[in-house]
């Protein structure tokens, strides 16, 4: 049994990460302040196992850091405060709460003498710029450049941010020698991933008969949560994935109006689309080109995209089901 920290433990992907490592024996620390997730009775259940600790603190805040626990195996870092809309919204708020929690965990672990791992949760946002305005391949590699396109655009905000965590990573490993793996996650959907990303919106928008989609003709890659957080533990423990940055998403690349089209098929709707173009700053295609990941760790996804969206939308609207 190993003692492992899961910050953003009650979060979309949080929350079945920390799950599937208590269920493997592991002594789960789950931190979270419940600023973007809820303490819902799922996770009310997993505080309550034996092995799992609920740690309530602010991550942005170091005078916190006495709460959390010395002699950590691993840190998987998954908080941050994301969300499409939320960029545009509470852009001040994604930036603090996305960059000042990995300084922080990264000051309190460095140079600690049982850490085998900092795991940390970059995007896909912090490559956006590159194919954009420099027509970067699609299917991406970790090789493509990093990039801020428009500083005055605040979608910017969380890209931004998650650029901030992996030179964060690399800088603390450089002059601590902390060991890290950075995941680029793409497009990780599923329950409980709140109402903030085109999945749950657009089920959201069809329970009150509103068939109205944006950015319908962009692409992206889905990996559904539970395919996602397998791929990461394997990547968190191989020694090969140690300081490595790795894009972790489905090669399947979809448009939106085709996933707009598989949900309306499986909520059995016939109504017509409303289509409107992308929000300022979004980028028109997107998929990871994922061959370091399968040479890692061999990784296959095992839900395809029909059945992670079958389970999404029983989740959110179970009476839209057919």
């Amino acid at each position: 049994m190993e003692k492992i920290l899961v910050t953003g433990g009650a979060g979309a992907i949080g929350y079945p990460l920390s799950k599937y490592l208590a269920e493997q024996g592991h002594e789960v620390f789950l931190v979270d302040n419940y600023l973007r997730s809820k303490r819902d009775k799922f996770v009310q259940e997993l505080v309550e196992l034996p092995n799992v600790n609920e740690i309530c603190v602010d991550l942005s805040d170091f005078g916190s850091y006495h709460e959390l626990p010395e002699d950590i195996d691993y840190v998987y870092h998954m908080a941050a405060y994301n969300g499409t809309q939320n960029f545009y919204s509470h852009s001040f708020d994604v930036l603090l709460n996305s960059t000042l929690p990995t300084i922080n965990l990264l000051k309190k672990y460095s140079g600690s003498q049982t850490l085998k791992r900092f795991i940390y949760a970059g995007s896909s946002e912090s490559y956006a710029c590159s194919i954009t305005k420099f027509n970067w391949s699609v299917p991406t590699d970790e090789t493509v450049p990093l990039g801020i396109e428009d500083p005055l655009n605040s979608r910017w905000s969380y890209g931004g941010s998650k650029m901030h965590g992996e030179l964060s990573c690399v800088a603390a490993n450089k002059q601590f020698n902390t060991p890290f793996t950075i995941l680029r996650y793409h497009n990780i959907y599923g329950p409980r991933m709140g109402d903030k990303h085109v999945i749950p919106d657009f089920i959201d928008r069809a329970r009150r008969g509103c068939f109205e989609l944006y950015g319908y003709d962009d692409t992206r890659s889905f990996l559904y949560v539970t395919d996602a957080v397998e791929a990461t533990v394997e990547c968190a423990t191989h020694p090969k994935a140690e300081n490595q940055i790795i894009h972790l998403g489905s090669e399947e690349e979809v448009k939106i109006i085709d996933l707009a089209t598989e949900m309306m098929k499986l909520m059995g709707s016939d109504k017509e689309l409303l289509l409107n173009p992308s929000p300022d700053g979004s980028v028109k295609r997107r998929a990871p080109n994922v061959s370091k990941l399968k040479r890692l760790i061999q990784f296959e996804p095992k839900y395809s995209l029909q059945e992670g969206l079958r389970n999404t939308i029983q989740y959110y609207a179970p009476e839209l089901i057919q």
